[in-house]
Parts: structure tokens; sequence; C-alpha cells
């Protein structure tokens, strides 16, 4: 049932992208939580979450306004992209479900903040399968990304992934590289003038906090249903990253190049994801790639019964994970 609607009934997948969400961050909206902070954050979030901190209310609502409109723009990246069909916003949905697992999360976060820049560093870089270096698509796509790790810290490793994604795309001219270089310290070369202009310590507000990021607990193991959430996760991914993979053969080289580009996203997002393991909105680290990996899976699978009840409870335990957290 579901999986049909996602495929031909246009109108009423914009009724289900509007009303589910609303419906999953309905206690938020009621009594909403405290804006979030966690050992990651960098200077760029800690200035939004000192003008928001004592504004709970207001938090909640840019929060899923953000996660709903990254949702839309991720459903149109992959539909301009030729990685998702055209008739339908599945992607959208699972982003959405993806990033509204936790009533803790449904608020402002720096990882949210990240993702948005994450999604336009990856619209510049799929570009650059259409262009012959692609120079403007690396320089921005690496800039977006240092500006996210300034954010959240860890968006700083998918500098790997652009530079996987440059021998996926046979980009091998110095030139390529070196734009990604300087993309990436360009945000962080303008942020040293500006302490120092100012007189402040670029090592304190950058470098404060290094000796917390490789410290891992296990506190979230706490929460079974916590564990359950992540478990659910790793079995449909597999079956959904296996369908997707297998199905490149018989596509042209364009949707072969662009799918490996995502499976890379998705591999060198494993290091911020065990970094940040013991936050709540950890899950989101797999948000964008397991939307496209996720909704190729549901729409492709051949036995209609079979990936109905997947998506059935995939919905379940998303549900249960939001209003039954303990």
């Amino acid at each position: 049932m579901f999986v049909k609607i996602f495929k031909k009934k246009y109108t009423l997948q914009l009724f289900i992208l509007a009303i589910v969400p609303i419906i999953f961050w309905s206690q938020a909206f009621i009594n909403p939580p405290e804006v979030m902070t966690n050992k990651f954050d960098m200077p760029l979030y800690k200035v939004i979450y000192d003008f928001t901190k004592d504004y709970q209310l207001f938090s909640t609502i840019a929060a899923f306004a953000m996660v709903f409109l990254q949702g839309l723009l991720l459903n149109q990246l992959f539909t301009n992209n030729h990685l998702s069909q055209k008739n339908t916003f599945l992607p959208a949905f699972i982003y959405i479900l993806l990033m509204s697992c936790s009533y803790k999360c449904m608020t402002l976060n720096s990882m949210l903040f990240s993702n948005f820049l994450i999604i336009f560093a990856l619209y510049f870089f799929l570009k650059c399968h259409d262009k012959k270096e692609g120079i403007d698509e690396i320089y921005n796509s690496c800039t977006l990304l240092s500006i996210a790790s300034l954010f959240f810290a860890p968006a700083i490793i998918f500098i790997l992934w652009i530079w996987l994604g440059l021998i996926i795309y046979k980009l091998y001219k110095w030139r390529s590289w070196g734009m990604s270089i300087l993309g990436i310290i360009t945000p962080y070369v303008l942020l040293f003038i500006f302490y120092y202009l100012n007189g402040m310590s670029f090592q304190e507000n950058i470098l404060a906090d290094t000796n917390k990021w490789l410290h891992f607990d296990f506190l979230f193991l706490d929460e079974p249903i916590q564990v359950v959430y992540i478990a659910s996760l790793l079995f449909f991914a597999i079956p959904a990253i296996f369908t997707t993979l297998s199905s490149r053969s018989n596509r042209v080289i364009e949707y072969r190049k662009k799918s490996a580009v995502m499976f890379t996203l998705l591999i060198i997002s494993l290091v911020p994801f065990f970094l940040s393991k013991t936050e709540y909105n950890m899950s989101f680290i797999f948000a964008i790639t397991l939307s496209f990996f996720f909704s190729n899976f549901f729409l492709q699978y051949h036995n209609e019964r079979k990936i109905n009840t997947f998506f059935i409870i995939f919905i379940l335990i998303s549900i249960i994970k939001v209003f039954f957290p303990h």
C-alpha cells in the first residue's frame, strides 16, 4: 500500500509528506525540548546556540522547517541527477523520518546545520560528472564541507569522500585536487583572520574541546529502543545497498558513477557516526545517503507485499522511538 502510493499517487504523497512529519513532531511543538549541544559543536553553531537557547519553541519550529526543506531539496537533487523517479517524494519522506527519530533532537543542533551544507556540497559535486574538470564545483563542494565543519567538527572528514569521488569521476589533474584543498582551508583562513583582528585566540575557539572528541562511552545502550532502532537501520541498509549496487550494471554510466559517489559518502559517514555514537542524533549522519538507498530499495523490490511489510515496520520503529523512548 505505502510503496504503491509513493510510486503513483502524487497528490496523496503530498498529503502524507505534510501530515506524517507534523504527527512525529507534535509533542515537540507542545513541549519543546532544550536546544541541543554536544562535544562536537563548533564556533558557528555556538553563536546560534547563544541566540536561541532561551527560545525553545522557536528553535523547534525552525528545526522542523529546516528538516522539511532539506527533505524536499534532497528529493529534487536525486530527481535532477536521475538517481530517483520523477514522480515520487519517497526520498524526502525517508529523510524526514530519519531526521525525526528522537524527541530530544527536535530542535536546533549542529548536525542539522551541517547536513544542510552537505546537501549543497553534494549538489555541486554531482555536477562534476557533467563537467570536463569541474574546478568551480569542486571548490564549492569543499568550501561548503569546510563551513559544515565549523558547525559540526566531524564534517571535515567528508573531504575523504571528495577525494574518492574525484577518483570515481577520473579527475586526476592536480588542479582538481589542489582546488579541493583550497576550498577546505579558505573558511578556516578567513576565521583565523577574524579572530586575529578581534584579538581572539584561534586555538582556544577551534581546538579547545579536541581532547573530548575521542572519548567514548556506551550510555546510549541504556535505552533499548535506541539499540533496536540502530539495528533496524542496519537490517534495512544491507539489502537496500545491495539492491542499488547490483542494479547498476543495467544503468547508464552517469547513474553508475553518481550512485558510486553516494556509496562512497555512506562509507565515509561511518567515521563521524562512530565518533558521535553516544549522541541522540547520531543517525542524522546517515540520513542523506540512506534516503537514497532506502527509496531505491522500496521502489525497486518486486515483492510488493514483503516490501510494504518492511516499510511499515520501519515506520512503526520510528514511531516507537519518538513516542515511547524508554
